[in-house]
C-alpha cells in the first residue's frame, strides 16, 4: 500500500470507459474521483472564472491548461484531507509519475470505442472514430512531452483491461480486487 499519493490512476484510450469504470468504483468503494472536466471546474473556481472563461483563456494562451491541471493534481496529492482518490482519463496521464497504489490502462478495439463515443456524444460513428484517433495521438504526445514515455507501454501499468472483452462492471470489479490486494478497502 502506498502511504501518500493517489489510490488509483485509470488511464485509457478515449471511449474505453475510464469515466464509467471510475464512477462504479467510486460509488462501490466510497472514493472521490477526478477527471479533466471536474478539475477544469475547480480551476475555473480557483481563478474566479466561468468554465467558458477558462476555455477562452486557454485558447488565447493566458492559461496553460495542462500545467494548471498538473498543479491542481499535485496540490490534491499533498492535501492530507484528500483521501481515497481516483484520477481518471486524460488527467491521469498528467499525474502518471506520481505515487499511485494501482495504475490501470483501459483499452478496447477502435470499433468498440467509436460506438461508445458515438452514443455518449450523440455523433455519427465516423466522427467518433476521427475523435478517437485524434485523442490517441494527443495522449501519446502529452505523455511523451511530460514524461518522455510511450503511454501504451504495458510495463507502466499494474493492470491492463480490454473493455471490449469485459463489461465496465467487470472491469471495475477487477480493479477493486487489485486495490484490495494492496490494502485499499471499501470505506464504511
Amino acid at each position: 500500500m502506498v502511504e501518500e499519493g493517489i489510490d488509483l490512476l485509470i488511464c485509457g484510450q478515449l471511449g474505453s470507459g475510464c469515466t464509467e469504470v471510475a464512477e462504479i468504483i467510486a460509488s462501490k468503494m466510497k472514493m472521490t474521483f477526478f477527471n479533466t472536466e471536474k478539475l477544469l471546474h475547480r480551476l475555473a473556481a480557483d481563478l474566479d472564472l466561468s468554465f467558458s472563461g477558462i476555455a477562452r483563456k486557454s485558447t488565447s494562451g493566458e492559461v496553460e491548461i495542462d500545467e494548471s491541471l498538473s498543479g491542481l493534481i499535485t496540490s490534491y496529492m499533498h492535501d492530507k484531507h484528500m483521501k481515497r482518490v481516483i484520477i481518471e482519463g486524460r488527467t491521469a496521464f498528467m499525474a502518471f509519475m506520481e505515487p499511485a497504489t494501482v495504475k490501470v490502462l483501459l483499452t478496447a478495439p477502435i470499433y468498440v470505442r467509436a460506438h461508445h463515443i458515438s452514443k455518449v456524444r450523440g455523433i455519427d460513428y465516423d466522427k467518433a472514430q476521427e475523435d478517437i484517433e485524434s485523442s490517441d495521438e494527443d495522449r501519446g504526445h502529452l505523455v511523451r512531452r511530460l514524461w518522455k514515455l510511450d503511454w501504451l507501454n504495458p510495463s507502466l501499468y499494474d493492470l491492463i483491461i480490454n473493455t471490449g472483452a469485459w463489461s465496465y462492471e467487470q472491469a471495475a470489479t477487477m480493479i477493486e480486487e487489485a486495490l484490495k490486494s494492496r490494502g485499499i478497502t471499501k470505506e464504511v
